[in-house]
């Protein structure tokens, strides 16, 4: 039994999408220069500052832990 059912064979002839269907650059061939995955130009929305405030805080808190730790245990 040498048919394999579901399995993906790129260079079998039958095959929607093989090896030979993208250009030196990963893109699809005949797909748009500068946009390989076809995603629109969507602009990101505004920042929250908040939230990277609080995440700065957060990592600072963590640093103070590991400086605690290092203290604790004699390493400073």
């Amino acid at each position: 039994m040498t048919d394999q059912h579901g399995a993906h064979d790129p260079a079998h002839p039958d095959s929607d999408h093989g090896h030979d269907d993208h250009d030196a650059g990963g893109r699809a061939a005949g797909g748009h220069v500068g946009d390989a995955h076809g995603h629109g130009g969507e602009a990101l929305g505004p920042i929250d500052v908040t939230m990277w405030g609080v995440g700065i805080v957060g990592v600072a808190l963590g640093l103070l832990v590991v400086v605690c730790v290092a203290f604790a245990t004699g390493v400073f």
